[in-house]
């Protein structure tokens, strides 16, 4: 009997709360006659039943309690609670800043009028990455401008020259050669072929001969900087992009995504001189509604509630 009540006091407090309110219920109903045998009939009295009904809707709420805790907090002090969830979306305000978080394609989901798209591209603004419809792209590129997509592309290479200068040459690889423009840097689109919807370019990867396509976390940091001054400069006040250092860029999608949310919420807190950011959305690469979304769900709630605890 003794070890039966160590063990008990083991146990959660709502699983023994359920106990008791289990035990006084059953009391009144059971006696047991000269021959040992348990009798069951109606209660004898209706106060241990009432008591024991209470004591096990108490044992319930604290199960409730328990469950919404080991969902909402963690071990690590994050507090999860502070992460907004509405219609599939991931939210925290930074700096006055809605930062969110969602699943799907860039190419696909829908913003308000006049946010700016940021997408990733190569050291070089070419058509390397505009024509590859395995990027973001060059699958956005594909979806919004369809037959004019060489046009796009001509566009990006002119205007590249124009607002950086003349390049760096580089080896792109064994046979080819290039213009680089340097990584980390922004080029803003306002009006790409009188469509109303910015488009901002970031060059975060890198092409060398030997090397292939390569990211480092700190291009990325850097061209959020450089994103942030371009829009600051357009009073352009809401953005959405794709992972940027992902992909191709050769970073684990989580330790990418990572990186870029603190880049986001540097740029965020500190803004660009007066401008502030209002709102940034990240696509969370989903193919389908069949596959994984490449950063899974609490992966993105830890972060999101990593950069907001620290306001």
């Amino acid at each position: 009997m003794k070890d039966i009540l160590k063990e008990l006091a083991k146990q959660p407090s709502w699983l023994i709360a359920l106990l008791i309110g289990a035990i006084l219920i059953a009391a009144p109903c059971i006696t047991v006659d000269k021959d040992h045998r348990w009798v069951t009939h109606s209660p004898n009295t209706l106060v241990l039943v009432i008591a024991g009904g209470v004591v096990i809707l108490v044992s319930f709420l604290a199960l409730a309690i328990n469950s919404w805790s080991a969902r909402t907090a963690s071990t690590d002090g994050l507090d999860l609670a502070s992460v907004v969830e509405s219609d599939g979306v991931q939210s925290v305000t930074v700096g006055g800043c809605e930062i969110r978080v969602m699943e799907g394609r860039i190419e696909e989901s829908v913003y308000d009028s006049g946010t700016a798209i940021a997408l990733p591209c190569n050291e070089y603004f070419d058509d390397l990455c505009a024509r590859d419809s395995r990027s973001s792209l060059g699958a956005y590129v594909s979806r919004v401008f369809g037959a004019q997509s060489e046009k796009f592309v001509l566009l990006m290479k002119s205007e590249a020259k124009k607002k950086f200068g003349k390049g760096t040459e580089r080896q792109k690889t064994d046979t080819e050669k290039g213009e680089s423009f340097g990584e980390g840097r922004c080029l803003l689109l306002l009006n790409p072929l009188e469509r109303l919807d910015p488009i901002a370019l970031v060059s975060t990867t890198t092409q060398r001969a030997g090397e292939g396509l390569a990211t480092q976390i700190s291009c990325v940091f850097q061209g959020m900087h450089k994103l942030n001054e371009c829009l600051a400069d357009a009073r352009i006040t809401e953005v959405a992009m794709p992972v940027l250092g992902g992909g191709h860029g050769g970073i684990h999608p989580a330790l990418a995504f990572m990186g870029l949310l603190l880049a986001v919420a540097e740029a965020a807190r500190y803004g660009h001189g007066a401008q502030r950011l209002k709102k940034v959305t990240i696509v969370v690469f989903k193919k389908d509604r069949h596959t994984a979304a490449e950063v899974d769900l609490l992966t993105r709630r830890r972060a999101l509630a990593l950069i907001n605890s620290h306001k």
